[in-house]
């Protein structure tokens, strides 16, 4: 993996992090740090920005259809029973975008392999963040993580098409 793709993951994480244990002020300034540094030091191609504005609308529609379902309900933000997510789940969801065309690259047109990916790790990543951000999935829990998962697998591959056809990785393979 590239030095580039490492730093990209290694920076998501710690975004991850701030958006669950800091809040929404914190993620906020913490990503808007972390989007002029991939900018600047990390993107290659500056349409990448086009994948970037996709996955803050998908982040509103998404996880903000959630919030109205009562799928995900939040003890800490009381706008989400409109259905307006967090701004710290908004800033998860706008720094994913980054990861497409680097950390993420190898997934290139392979949709089933991003499909599998999309039902493991993004579902992982919901369960372990909910209690440490004030989220609670509905019951049963298996119901809501089963949601989250066939989503995911929808989502990720959906990325990677993005990715592809914008031609925002070098990658030829």
């Amino acid at each position: 993996m590239a030095k580039k793709a490492i730093i990209n993951a290694v920076l998501f994480q710690t975004i991850w992090f701030v958006c669950l244990l800091m809040g929404s002020l914190w993620a906020l300034l913490a990503t808007m740090c972390y989007l002029a540094f991939h900018h600047l030091f990390i993107m290659k191609n500056r349409h990448e920005w086009r994948l970037i504005c996709v996955f803050l609308l998908l982040g509103f529609v998404v996880d903000g259809s959630l919030f109205r379902l009562s799928v995900f309900t939040s003890t800490t933000a009381s706008w989400t029973t409109f259905g307006v997510p967090p701004v710290w789940l908004i800033c998860l969801w706008v720094s994913v975008a980054t990861l497409f065309a680097h950390s993420l690259s190898f997934l290139r047109k392979r949709y089933a392999l991003a499909a599998g990916l999309g039902l493991i790790g993004p579902t992982m990543s919901y369960f372990a963040g909910a209690n440490m951000a004030g989220i609670t999935l509905a019951s049963p829990l298996i119901y809501s993580l089963l949601l989250v998962a066939a989503l995911w697998a929808m989502i990720l591959p959906f990325g990677v098409w993005l990715t592809d056809i914008w031609q925002l990785t070098d990658r030829k393979d």
